[in-house]
């Protein structure tokens, strides 16, 4: 059975707004990570995301109703990133390609150097939902940590302690070194190591 004259083109039409709202989502989304990183939580608006995005300000706001919609959004998108490096890592681990410490240690170091304006940017965030009465579900590290045999309440720990190091090493004005690093993940894992 065929389907009517022109069913088929509304359909790529839809299609097509389809795209170009998950494309301009994305855009708000990147925008407002980059203003959170950069300048802070206090700087993100509807607007300052709308001129970083290149998008009108109505756009933001219906994607985004809300700020806070839109700093959850970021925080999401970073969780999900952070969490699909962890995982990379890791498995290099879980295959022998090298020790859990150094896998530990090349992550933890990279955030607290080269990612560290994102990172502390996106801790700002948390912290500012918190205060919202807002949370963004964070547990992709513990099933990480679980997958080598740690129990829950183990994963959880090892989780807050490497979280307390990098918000620390962070915020540190002269960057921690690789070794210094290296020695938190070993007195972390210890046995587990």
């Amino acid at each position: 059975m065929r389907a009517p004259e022109g069913a088929a083109g509304a359909g790529a039409a839809a299609d097509g707004r389809r795209q170009r709202g998950d494309a301009s989502r994305r855009a708000i989304v990147e925008a407002a990570a980059r203003l959170i990183a950069e300048v802070g939580v206090a700087a993100l608006t509807h607007r300052s995301a709308a001129e970083a995005a290149g998008v009108p300000a109505a756009r933001v706001s219906y994607h985004f109703p809300r700020v806070d919609d839109l700093m959850a959004a970021a925080a999401r998108q970073y969780l999900r990133d952070f969490d699909d490096r962890l995982r990379a890592s890791a498995a290099t681990a879980l295959t022998g390609e090298r020790s859990i410490v150094d896998a530990c240690t090349d992550v933890l170091h990279e955030l607290v150097t080269s990612g560290a304006q994102e990172f502390l940017g996106m801790v700002e965030v948390r912290l500012a939902l918190a205060r919202r009465g807002r949370t963004i579900e964070d547990t992709g590290i513990v099933g990480v940590i679980e997958s080598f045999g740690a129990d829950q309440r183990r994963a959880l720990s090892i989780a807050a302690a490497m979280f307390g190091f990098a918000v620390l090493a962070a915020a540190e004005p002269t960057p921690v070194t690789r070794s210094q690093v290296r020695d938190h993940v070993e007195t972390v894992l210890g046995a587990s190591a």
